[in-house]
């Protein structure tokens, strides 16, 4: 089945090749290290967190803390609303660079942030740029090898990586070992990126997001040059321009 997982990676676009969700994850775990330790010891990239302390400052009558919790959250969403309009748009017209775009657009908002300074106003501003940049990379990469796999988080990838050990363990599943294995390694190269995110701030403090532009630069040449090398269009020929 390995095998076979191996010759299929070619047949895939670019964009749902492990190798793009490796990188992707990496920077995921990376940029939950860098809003943790140099924007107010928050974790940006998934929203549970601020929905549960909203709820409290509810419950607490704290309206001085509503907008700290609610902006990360509409940040959020306006981030997946960006990453689908930014897909319908080149989608309509045959072009197919929408998670290359994605990309871009998500290193010019950690360009930003790099140049953001540290104090509890500005890693408010830092921590919702990097909210709105985390959900349109969970929204445009959802899908690798045939796996729903997320790159900005780990709780769901860590569920599905019990669920396939358990049946791959009770039924002599090979296909849900090696999808347990997959799911596995996700994980590890998110907590991989946590570390590097914490060696990064240590030596770089606040411009400590430059490892993770330069992660999010090298998916774009990988795309790109995983198309070229399989001779796929960067247009649609049969779409309207």
């Amino acid at each position: 089945m390995a095998s076979d997982l191996a010759k299929n990676e070619s047949a895939l676009a670019p964009s749902q090749r492990l190798r793009v969700a490796y990188v992707l994850t990496l920077v995921g775990g990376f940029l939950d290290a860098y809003t943790y330790f140099e924007r107010g010891g928050v974790f940006a990239n998934a929203q549970t967190g601020n929905i549960v302390k909203l709820g409290i400052a509810f419950a607490n009558g704290a309206r001085d803390r509503y907008l700290l919790f609610l902006m990360p959250i509409l940040s959020f969403i306006a981030g997946l609303l960006c990453a689908l309009s930014i897909k319908d748009f080149l989608e309509r017209r045959g072009i197919r660079l929408v998670r290359r775009s994605v990309i871009a657009v998500e290193i010019i908002g950690l360009a930003v942030v790099g140049l953001l300074p540290l104090g509890e106003q500005w890693n408010t501003v830092a921590n919702c740029v990097v909210s709105f940049v985390a959900a349109m990379q969970y929204e445009a990469f959802s899908t690798f090898r045939g796996e729903a796999i997320a790159t900005t988080m780990s709780t769901g990838n860590l569920r599905k990586f019990v669920d396939n050990l358990y049946f791959a363990s009770s039924r002599g599943d090979m296909e849900r070992l090696n999808s347990a294995a997959t799911f596995f390694t996700i994980v590890c190269v998110f907590t991989l990126g946590a570390f590097f995110g914490t060696r990064a701030c240590d030596v770089l403090g606040q411009a400590a997001v430059v490892p993770a532009i330069v992660c999010l630069a090298i998916v774009i040449v990988m795309i790109t040059v995983l198309r070229k090398r399989n001779g796929r269009p960067e247009q649609t020929p049969d779409r309207p321009e």
